[in-house]
């Protein structure tokens, strides 16, 4: 663990109270997050990195936007749980890339994860690639027709039905 970076997403520099984080130099693709489990995945080819300071406030501030949140039918009561620079290595087919990612150290079943990407040309607009309540594997899929920063937003599914909003079908 001696060679790994932690960058808050928050703050964007490392800070040891802070209580969410990015982390990247492991050998294994990961980030840690506020309690300092991981995002894996089990795709060879696509690297995961700890976000520039840039970066992490660009998504802390989207985030934070009930606006753009309300674009992209993710319910306000959703936390920024995970914040990854995310690479690919071959070339990406017409339909895109599926890539499924282990949120165990952040979700729960019942939960909801939305996975967030920045697209990676101008006007570098946010989508949500992919959605699901978390079943017993805790997994989330998305798929990417090109690859960049990707942030994870979590919410209770019982906020999002409250909410009025329909909740994604369950990640099982």
């Amino acid at each position: 663990m001696s060679n790994e970076k932690i960058i808050c997403i928050t703050h964007g520099r490392c800070h040891d109270h802070c209580i969410g984080h990015a982390r990247a130099g492991s050998a294994q693709p990961a980030a840690s997050i506020a309690s300092g489990s991981t995002v894996k995945t089990t795709v060879s080819n696509v690297g995961v990195a700890a976000p520039s300071q840039e970066l992490a406030q660009e998504v802390v501030n989207v985030t934070s936007n009930a606006q753009v949140l309300k674009d992209l039918s993710v319910p306000a009561t959703a936390h920024l749980a995970a914040v990854l620079e995310v690479s690919y290595s071959g070339e990406i087919p017409a339909g895109g890339v599926q890539v499924p990612f282990d949120v165990s150290g952040f979700a729960k079943k019942g939960d909801v994860v939305y996975v967030l990407h920045r697209q990676a040309y101008a006007p570098y607009t946010w989508e949500v690639v992919g959605q699901a309540v978390m079943g017993d594997n805790l997994t989330v899929t998305g798929t990417f027709t090109s690859f960049s920063p990707v942030a994870f937003m979590v919410v209770n599914a019982s906020e999002v039905t409250a909410a009025g909003a329909k909740a994604p079908k369950t990640g099982e």
